[in-house]
């Protein structure tokens, strides 16, 4: 009886998953048409609530309606094209190592500063216009005010949460970005300092929240590096998986066995905070994962060669 030998596939090369470039002038105000809406109400409301003798609650409205046009302003002063990856150093959990860097948005003292005075502005604002409703304030107003100063509060709160964040990575020194060393991926933004291992990793996807699309034409809103738990028993068959998953799009280059281990918490990289190209950073990470002998050129000048060519 003869026997019948059958090879494993041949991993597929890596799809392109285009994202269009930021838009400018009347297509960007285009997508940014809830956000003029948005100021629009803002400041409407704040002038209603002074010509109803109300200027705790329209001082809140204000300060919201500043904030939305700073960042309304923040888009239109991005560039058009995408930042080069480049060399740079960042710091680990084992020390600093030599990366290449994909660089996000830089965040500015300055600029978290302002947003912290404004959900100060907002909280305080929504808090004594809550307290003078409830003491003073009588009939169906009376609902109606302390309900919008509820959720005057609860935005106040969420504001003054993601000021405290840029504050926090603005005086860490690192600069923002995607980090590949040639033993991990470090993310660093304004959700913190993560990290993930190479040998951990699983999976890459790009892909839009479940439900949602937030950055429509323009191509999948994250990119997520999926790992197993540092020392889970069994080690997977194959190289890592790149796949699609809710528009978006990526490649296979082998699945995991059934014994690869625990999922972790992926590791996410936001796009809409991305100054590089998310494309070329989505293929970089595929090969990567999928080519540990080539990990060792990372931080070097190969690496941004390697990226310079058609494909990594």
């Amino acid at each position: 009886m003869s026997s019948v030998h059958e090879s494993a596939p041949a991993p597929r090369p890596a799809p392109r998953t285009a994202w269009a470039p930021r838009h400018r002038g009347l297509k960007l105000a285009h997508h940014l048409v809830p956000a003029f809406v948005v100021i629009a109400v803002l400041l409407g409301l704040g002038a209603a609530s002074v010509g109803a003798g109300k200027p705790l609650l329209a001082a809140p409205m204000a300060a919201l309606a500043f904030g939305v046009g700073r960042a309304v302003l923040h888009e239109f002063r991005r560039g058009e094209d995408w930042a080069a990856p480049t060399g740079a150093d960042v710091e680990t959990s084992s020390g600093p190592r030599a990366a290449t860097w994909f660089p996000s948005s830089p965040v500015s003292l300055a600029g978290g500063a302002v947003t912290v005075g404004v959900a100060v502005v907002t909280v305080v604002g929504a808090i004594a216009t809550e307290a003078k409703t409830v003491l003073l304030g009588d009939g169906g107003a009376r609902v109606l005010t302390a309900t919008a100063a509820a959720g005057l509060l609860v935005v106040g709160f969420l504001v003054l949460r993601e000021g405290l964040r840029m504050l926090r990575l603005a005086a860490s020194g690192q600069a923002p970005g995607v980090y590949l060393t040639r033993s991990r991926i470090v993310v660093v933004d304004r959700r913190g300092h993560h990290e993930a291992y190479w040998k951990d990793v699983v999976s890459v996807l790009a892909r839009d929240p479940r439900g949602r699309k937030p950055l429509g034409d323009r191509g999948p809103a994250l990119i997520e590096v999926h790992t197993r738990a540092s020392g889970a028993a069994g080690t997977a068959s194959g190289g890592p998986r790149s796949s699609a998953a809710s528009g978006g799009a990526a490649s296979d280059a082998g699945a995991p066995g059934p014994g690869a281990g625990r999922r972790t918490r992926p590791l996410i990289v936001d796009v809409q905070e991305l100054d590089a190209d998310p494309g070329l950073l989505l293929r970089a990470l595929g090969h990567y994962a999928a080519h540990a002998a080539d990990r060792p050129e990372l931080g070097t000048d190969k690496a941004l060669s390697r990226l310079d060519s058609p494909t990594p």
